[in-house]
């Protein structure tokens, strides 16, 4: 997602308390949903290739041979059509979103699939991920982060643009 794409952050109760513990509660749910596609990417999806390899081992992924990567028309997300109208308005619009990384499974828009940035940014998340221990720590830490300082101050997401930014990208193109 483009951080010019996403709404303004307001804060308040809702970012604060409530959607806090909403993802506290669904959870469960999001993991199972998230462990699903992961798993279908495993299954379905490519190796990297040897440029990305070197990118992943850059951004400091311990295990990039178990990486792979699926283009797909557009990233999914969990839930249902009113749940995705409503996280489009806190700032996960999936049209906007050009990747998403499930652990070592990730899933990138086939239009953008070419930017070498993309997948450096998604790469670094198989980093964090790899850092959390587990599916649901990272999207846990990621989605709390998210609902309480906005996307573009995440802490995990700010670290994924700076390094996925960083340097000079000809190595992986």
């Amino acid at each position: 997602m483009s951080l010019t794409d996403s709404p303004p952050w307001k804060p308040g109760p809702a970012r604060t308390l409530f959607l806090p513990a909403i993802v506290l509660v669904a959870m469960p749910w999001v993991g199972w949903w998230a462990w699903r596609v992961e798993r279908r990417t495993l299954r379905e999806g490519r190796p990297l290739f040897t440029s990305e390899w070197a990118a992943a081992e850059r951004v400091g992924v311990r295990h990039p041979e178990k990486v792979r990567v699926i283009a797909v028309e557009e990233i999914p997300m969990p839930g249902l059509g009113w749940m995705h109208r409503i996280a489009s308005q806190w700032g996960f619009d999936r049209r906007h979103i050009g990747g998403l990384c499930l652990r070592y499974g990730i899933l990138l828009r086939r239009d953008l699939a070419a930017q070498p940035v993309i997948m450096a940014h998604e790469l670094v998340h198989t980093a964090q991920y790899e850092r959390h221990g587990s599916l649901t720590g990272f999207l846990r830490a990621y989605l709390l982060q998210c609902l309480r300082h906005g996307y573009a101050n995440a802490a995990l997401e700010r670290e994924a643009i700076e390094k996925s930014t960083a340097g000079n990208h000809s190595t992986f193109i």
